[in-house]
């Protein structure tokens, strides 16, 4: 006993499809609009895993898209400055974030990973290792409140215990 599909039946399982695909993107695009503007704040970077975490001071411009976002700026303290930048794309096919992360000294690292509630948690490849290896996990969060968390976990030497080598936490301001 072969399965029929009415001519209905298709049209609303497409429709459902299209549905759910426009709320999971409009779902996108407001968690999107949430960096938008101007972040200030600081925290902790560890540049190495030789050396001890520097308090930092940031500031960060936000400019999502329906698509992306874009984000740049500069962290810094008295022994050191960095200018940051972020270009990440949502891929509403896969569900995936997707792009390319500016600030190391060994250069871009690309981006890829998926939304978890207030937070994109991406996986960083670095062009070549650092501490070791060349991955590490970038989280994102951001509550819709005004509020900014990057935090970057990696292992301090291949194997090891992972730890948080970038703690920042910002205020749209």
């Amino acid at each position: 006993m072969g399965v029929v599909i009415t001519r209905a039946a298709a049209i609303a399982v497409a429709l459902t499809a299209f549905c759910f695909t426009e709320s999971a993107s409009a779902a996108e695009h407001e968690f999107l609009k949430r960096f938008d503007g101007s972040f200030t704040g600081g925290g902790t970077v560890q540049r190495s895993a030789t050396e001890s975490p520097n308090r930092v001071k940031c500031t960060l411009t936000g400019h999502p898209s329906a698509t992306g976002i874009s984000m740049q700026g500069q962290c810094g303290a008295l022994i050191f400055s960095r200018d940051i930048r972020a270009d990440i794309r949502y891929d509403q096919a896969s569900g995936r974030y997707t792009g390319v992360y500016v600030g190391s000294a060994i250069g871009p690292a690309k981006l890829s990973g998926k939304r978890k509630g207030d937070a994109v948690i991406l996986t960083i490849t670095w062009p070549r290792p650092v501490n070791g290896d060349t991955k590490a996990t970038m989280t994102i969060h951001n509550n819709g409140k005004g509020r900014l968390a990057i935090t970057v976990t990696d292992e301090l030497k291949p194997g090891g215990a992972r730890a948080n080598v970038t703690q920042i936490a910002l205020n749209q301001s």
